[in-house]
């Protein structure tokens, strides 16, 4: 059944390819694509092909969604799945577009009982068996190789659920070492923890030690925009998202200076 529906897939992607003008309006200004080879470039436009085909898009608080809009989403969060497949985002079928930043009010309780409330800005949400939802504003400035992305960071959390949970570890393929996985993620975990606090020591974004789930999906984010940045700091962890992603960024993006975003989901 899997073989059937990817062939019919491919065949709709074929007939119905992403238009030049789509495609160029959605990937002509992203940089983390540069290095692609022209037969992986083609693949990224009909997976994009597909996922805007299966989605539903919808636009939220009064936001008007455009073909172009679309587009954009979709071809940034189809590289996650460029050597994967579409069938890795099997349990996502809704993407929901709203104009402004997704205000959230938390609310936790610790150990002694004390209840801390607080309100959150984020640039987008994934629902677990629900929609994605994305600020439009945050869409606009991911892909350009600063370490932002929240197309790709919410893709990130749909892939982390393939393994039945959201635990910071997606669905591992067979020969991939799940002893080595949670060893490496969790070294490089409490590591960036040790070393985001106030006299900052890293690159990357804090945010990513508040949860495993949050760093597999920042470092998916620094995976594809700042691959050299992850390298230097966890090659091991490098080497891992390599594996499961099949895809080596560091090989065809060039080394820069820019200073990665601090704003996060």
């Amino acid at each position: 059944m899997t073989g059937f529906r990817e062939h019919r897939r491919n065949h709709f992607a074929e007939e119905h390819l992403m238009t030049d003008y789509l495609w160029q309006a959605a990937a002509s200004d992203l940089s983390f694509l540069a290095g692609l080879t022209d037969e992986e470039l083609l693949e990224l436009r009909k997976l994009a092909t597909i996922f805007s085909h299966e989605m539903i898009f919808e636009g939220g608080d009064g936001m008007e969604l455009t073909e172009e809009m679309c587009a954009v989403i979709s071809v940034q969060a189809s590289l996650p799945v460029l050597k994967l497949g579409m069938n890795w985002y099997s349990s996502w079928n809704t993407v929901v577009v709203v104009p402004d930043h997704i205000i959230s009010k938390r609310v936790s309780t610790d150990r002694a009982g004390v209840v801390s409330e607080w309100v959150e800005v984020d640039a987008g949400e994934s629902w677990h068996k629900g929609p994605v939802v994305y600020a439009w504003p945050d869409v606009i400035i991911s892909g350009r190789r600063d370490g932002f992305n929240v197309v790709i960071h919410e893709a990130a959390h749909r892939l982390d659920m393939t393994d039945g949970s959201v635990n910071g570890r997606p669905a591992l393929h067979k020969g991939m070492d799940l002893k080595r996985w949670t060893e490496v993620c969790t070294s490089a975990f409490n590591d960036l923890t040790a070393r985001s606090g106030p006299r900052r020591r890293t690159q990357i974004d804090g945010y990513a030690t508040v949860s495993d789930a949050e760093f597999f999906a920042v470092m998916t984010e620094y995976f594809f925009e700042l691959p050299h940045v992850m390298l230097r700091e966890y090659p091991e962890l490098y080497e891992l998202f390599r594996d499961f992603y099949r895809q080596d960024p560091v090989t065809r993006l060039p080394s820069h200076t820019f200073a990665p975003q601090l704003r996060r989901m």
